[in-house]
């Protein structure tokens, strides 16, 4: 599976721009977006459970998002423009997470063609 395919598929199911004011700091060094992550969480209870490449791609943007969020929140920009994200960043939290045990069986059949 080539990263370009699984982005330029799974993008579409986000919305362009997702509020990330409501934002809050939690714990020692987290953050919460709950706008942020009720759009993921929307997207993923829509996607199939065996379609593990959407599985993979939509956690990885997730991650990208909420750390794109965390910088731009410290600006004092209250909206995440998903594609304005590099892309780059994104396959990299591809990578890292297919070399994780539960993706791994995936890696084989990854292409980065970036």
């Amino acid at each position: 599976m080539k990263f370009t395919e699984l982005y330029n598929k799974e993008i579409l199911l986000w919305p362009k721009k997702i509020y990330i004011g409501d934002g809050y700091p939690i714990g020692k060094d987290g953050y919460f977006f709950p706008q942020l992550t009720s759009v993921h969480d929307e997207i993923e209870d829509n996607l199939s459970v065996d379609d593990d490449w959407s599985q993979i791609i939509i956690w990885s943007m997730f991650q990208a998002f909420h750390s794109e969020s965390k910088s731009l929140v410290s600006k004092n920009i209250d909206t995440l423009e998903v594609d304005k994200l590099r892309k780059s960043e994104i396959e990299w939290r591809v990578s890292e997470n297919l070399n994780s045990e539960s993706w791994q069986p995936l890696l084989e059949e990854y292409k980065n063609d970036l």
